[in-house]
């Protein structure tokens, strides 16, 4: 999907308007929590392994795909103290890709990190690390918000629209891009 038009924008956030209403109380208390309790966990950990915020969420971050919350968790604390007790990455079982699990041992090491160039991971790892407000996770659940249907992958042009008027909305609300998008994440997954 290349840069969406003004017209589109504007059915977006038209289509955004209504998940956001359709969010019941809980959407909104779990929506605005969501964030800063997975950044708690990752400052926990950073400082029980010595590593950075960042560091811990980019780690929860590769061994998400296919994976439960809590699980991904659990596996991310498994990488971490496995690479800490110098156990390789073919002796450490995770619930996640074998591939994920070798870039989370990479990361931890230092040998890899997540930038940019891939928006939602960067923007999910700068959210959970560092409650970073600049940045958006426009995850397939807020695409299907976007565009009132499941839809592929989409540029880097229409991400950094979507992150922006995600970020512009939530602010007129008096929230964060982060606040704003899990409550509609919430709102989609109870309302779709």
């Amino acid at each position: 999907m290349k840069k969406l038009t003004k017209s589109q924008l504007a059915k977006v956030s038209k289509n955004l308007d209504n998940y956001f209403n359709l969010a019941s109380s809980e959407d909104i208390s779990n929506g605005l929590n969501w964030y800063k309790e997975a950044n708690q966990f990752c400052i926990e950990q950073s400082k029980l392994f010595n590593l950075s915020p960042f560091v811990v969420a980019s780690v929860v971050s590769a061994l998400s795909p296919r994976n439960k919350w809590n699980t991904n968790l659990k596996d991310a604390i498994t990488v971490l103290s496995a690479v800490k007790n110098n156990i390789s990455p073919e002796n450490t079982k995770v619930s996640t890709f074998h591939t994920n699990k070798f870039k989370a041992f990479a990361l931890v090491k230092g040998l890899k990190e997540i930038s940019n160039e891939s928006r939602k991971t960067y923007a999910f790892v700068c959210n959970v690390g560092n409650l970073d407000y600049t940045r958006v996770t426009v995850d397939v659940w807020h695409l299907r918000a976007c565009f009132n249907k499941t839809c592929g992958s989409i540029g880097k042009l229409a991400y950094d629209q979507l992150e922006r008027l995600t970020i512009s909305k939530a602010k007129k609300l008096g929230l964060k891009g982060f606040e704003y998008q899990a409550i509609i994440w919430n709102a989609v997954k109870n309302n779709f």
